[in-house]
């Protein structure tokens, strides 16, 4: 259309000139419509005069003989890089030949660059810009091919030997695509090779660009959680089969011997093994049951995350082409607008009714209005209205009334036809070149209003392409209602009555949700004054499903395996071959106490390869739970960070007072009093970090519970000051000195030797053997005898 209207335009101009066609006149038509160049052919195709086609002139040849009169052509070339090859962007001209009035055998053939349209063009078919907008990474690839020109995403760090072997083997996956088989899914799926390596594939068609896409992920990807898991399951069992060897031994300690017993039996070995095997059966069980469902989760929040990133990037992208296309039509309707004021102001006698209804019938445009200085309609090319700018036009353009050169307006709907419309105002000026007011030129918007509207925010919500179950919409913050929903039947309802509260609009939000009474991974971004949302089913598929059932009965055989009676014979053999090498020390037989420190340096050493690993990304379930990347509250992905914190807490713990056990067999008596409270303190601080950082994970404002000072003074009035004063009781017992352990002192009643100190109690045995424990608050009025002696022994001492 709008090289059709430049050329008729350009007929008018000839017209004008009274048909005396010569170089002069062609180029100055040349000039007043844009175009690159004009011909001008006799009957038979024979070029009269031309000011010079832009185009090869093989190729101008060409096309000159194959126009028909006012049929548009579009040439287009593709772009070369500077090594001479595609770069899949096109450059073009546009071609239209027009008979002359007075002669039907003559005609003038005018070439028009087409650079704003051809922009526009490149942009929306640059697959390899639309193919990064989806894939990040070198982990991930996608081909698309548009008959035969092949994109692909990424490429890197391949040589172009490699390059171009990749592009035939992609290739030819297309030419087979027929091998591709269904899955249950909407998209069919195979193993390919590339490059000796192979990948899981997926292909797609998009009929409206007749284009297929190509996506692949290397298979080492695909299978790797699946070992690390495998062996991470294989681990803790091979740690709980030694932990049950040590608390066996842990038996037979307390176990009397030469009693004459039968230990070798069964229903010995049973009793005196079990509550061991249920605890490792227990701690297996679950450790594996947390893991799978953590790979069954973790699946579930990549996908909500990546669906929601994938189509934030549409929105955006969208946006962009939203932005290309109002400019595109905006620069055409402004041209046109241009080159109409400008013949206007070379034929000041055009600017009446007659003369812009003619003028109008040659461009197709809705209507033109000449306006004055003041804003003041002074002739229409459908009638005179009187209209005024600010009263009957849009007051944007009074910028053109100040001397700016144009003003595009729209698309919006006309207030009297209610028609959808762009506006382009230009700026007309006097004999003197001053600002004398400016030429509307109303255009028809339908086209690139619909276009614009398949552009928007909310029909790309609405019509985003999910998967059954999965879920794409958008929130207002301002109401809390859907405004863009997968399913339309939703737009315009509460979000409230149909989510948890932690997806309220207005915050981002990572994790688990219930949506309509079903568990959903839900992934939430906040902007522009609307939350984005995309939800995935939390069971996963069938194939997912299938294989968590088949290790977790892999598991339990194993299990069962390890615990069938021959295995209870086998430790009973171990127990009585044993029996005779062990000691009897009086030792507990708690399997917990016994488990205990052992899982935890497991857990400790298992959080650090499982960091490891993500971190160079090669766990993605432990990528995702150390990232942080989801809100906090109760579910398994802060489970494993708190359990991975109280680990690595309480092995750090550990190894301090081991340390400290170490140092007191080195050091005298008086001092271990300090390496004991030193021990109960750091048990007390150990135990509040791990209280307030569980209840900060699992979503409580811990802030807030600090900050509560009367709560905390109405704990204190209840009872809580007798706690405090035990504290500082012993802490100025350990600043002071004035009791050490194996001190023999009298208190409170009490005669014996400290045996134990803390930062709370002291623990004294008396001569009988009793334990006494006494609150530090209490250790009043102490008799150390201890003391008197050492300084009696100073005072006999040789001088």
């Amino acid at each position: 259309e709008d090289v059709l209207s430049r050329a008729e335009l350009g007929i008018m101009l000839y017209k004008e000139e009274n048909g005396q066609a010569d170089m002069d006149m062609l180029e100055k038509m040349r000039e007043a419509v844009s175009a690159s160049s004009i011909t001008l052919l006799d009957g038979q195709g024979k070029i009269l005069l031309t000011t010079g086609p832009v185009s090869p002139d093989e190729n101008f040849n060409s096309i000159i003989q194959s126009l028909k009169p006012r049929d548009v052509h579009l040439e287009l070339y593709p772009v070369l890089s500077e090594d001479g090859k595609e770069t899949g962007k096109f450059d073009g001209k546009g071609f239209v030949m027009i008979p002359l009035p007075e002669n039907s055998s003559h005609s003038l053939v005018y070439e028009f660059p087409c650079d704003t349209m051809l922009s526009l063009y490149n942009y929306l078919g640059d697959w390899s810009n639309i193919l990064k907008q989806t894939f990040y990474g070198d982990n991930a690839s996608a081909f698309a091919k548009t008959g035969e020109n092949l994109v692909g995403y990424s490429q890197n760090s391949l040589t172009p030997e490699e390059t171009s072997q990749l592009n035939e083997e992609v290739m030819k996956v297309f030419q087979n695509s027929d091998n591709f088989r269904r899955a249950g899914n909407r998209n069919p799926n195979k193993l390919i090779t590339l490059l000796g390596d192979r990948y899981l594939a997926t292909l797609m068609h998009f009929s409206e660009n007749d284009t297929d896409i190509l996506m692949d992920i290397p298979l080492k990807i695909v299978i790797r959680n699946g070992i690390f898991v495998a062996v991470s399951i294989s681990v803790i069992i091979g740690l709980g089969m030694v932990m049950l060897q040590i608390y066996v031994f842990r038996r037979l300690l307390r176990e009397k011997i030469g009693n004459g017993t039968d230990t070798n039996s069964f229903k010995w070995v049973f009793h005196a093994t079990w509550p061991g095997i249920l605890v490792m059966v227990a701690v297996t069980v679950i450790f594996s049951s947390m893991l799978l469902l953590l790979e069954n989760r973790t699946n579930a929040s990549y996908i909500a995350t990546a669906k929601r990133e994938s189509l934030q990037s549409e929105i955006d992208w969208r946006k962009n082409q939203e932005k290309t296309i109002r400019n595109t039509f905006s620069d055409i309707y402004r041209t046109q607008a241009q080159m109409l004021g400008a013949y206007l102001t070379e034929h000041p006698d055009q600017q009446t009714h007659a003369g812009l209804e003619e003028l109008n019938q040659i461009t197709g445009s809705e209507y033109l209005m000449r306006f004055d200085k003041d804003g003041q309609e002074l002739a229409s090319s459908n009638s005179y209205t009187g209209f005024s700018v600010g009263k009957n036009i849009s007051e944007e353009y009074r910028a053109v009334l100040l001397g700016y050169p144009y003003a595009v307006v729209g698309p919006e709907a006309d207030p009297y036809t209610n028609n959808i419309q762009i506006g382009a105002a230009i700026l007309m000026t006097d004999k003197e070149g001053q600002p004398d007011g400016f030429l509307l030129a109303v255009y028809s918007a339908e086209d690139l209003n619909s276009e614009l509207k398949r552009m928007s925010y909310e029909n790309t919500i609405n019509n985003y392409a999910v998967k059954k179950g999965q879920i794409a919409a958008a929130i207002s913050e301002e109401d809390g209602r859907f405004i863009a929903h997968t399913d339309p039947k939703m737009i315009g309802l509460k979000a409230a009555n149909y989510l948890e509260e932690d997806t309220e609009p207005g915050k981002g939000f990572e994790g688990f949700t219930t949506y309509k009474g079903k568990k959903v991974c839900a992934s939430a971004s906040t902007s522009d004054g609307k939350t984005l949302l995309f939800m995935v089913p939390e069971r996963g598929d069938a194939n997912f499903h299938a294989a968590s059932d088949m290790m977790i009965l892999a598991v339990l055989l194993i299990l069962a395996l390890l615990y069938c009676p021959q295995a209870s014979v086998l430790i009973a053999k171990a127990m009585g071959e044993t029996k005779e090498n062990l000691q009897l020390t009086d030792n507990t037989e708690s399997p917990i106490e016994v488990y205990f420190d052992g899982y935890i340096i497991y857990m400790t050493l298992f959080a650090i390869l499982a960091w490891i690993a993500s971190s160079n990304d090669l766990w993605s379930s432990f990528t995702y739970v150390f990232s942080g990347n989801w809100s906090r509250g109760v579910h398994l992905f802060s489970i494993w960070k708190v359990l991975f914190v109280i680990s690595v807490t309480l092995f750090c713990e550990f190894m301090i007072k081991t340390a400290l056990s170490l140092l007191e067999t080195r050091i005298s008596i008086q001092s271990k009093t300090i390496t004991r409270l030193a021990k109960s303190f750091i048990f007390y601080v150990v135990r509040i970090f791990l209280v307030f950082y569980v209840l900060y994970m699992f979503g409580v404002n811990t802030t807030a519970l600090l900050a509560s000072a009367g709560v905390i003074s109405l704990a204190i009035g209840m009872g809580a000051q007798s706690m405090a004063a035990d504290l500082l009781a012993g802490f100025f017992m350990m600043l002071e000195g004035s009791v050490h352990v194996g001190d023999h002192v009298s208190v409170s009643g009490v005669t014996g030797h400290v045996t134990d100190m803390g930062i709370r109690t002291t623990e004294i045995t008396d001569d009988e053997g009793n334990v006494v424990v006494l609150n530090n608050s209490k250790v009043t009025g102490v008799r150390n005898m201890s003391r008197k002696s050492q300084q009696q022994d100073q005072e006999n001492a040789p001088k």
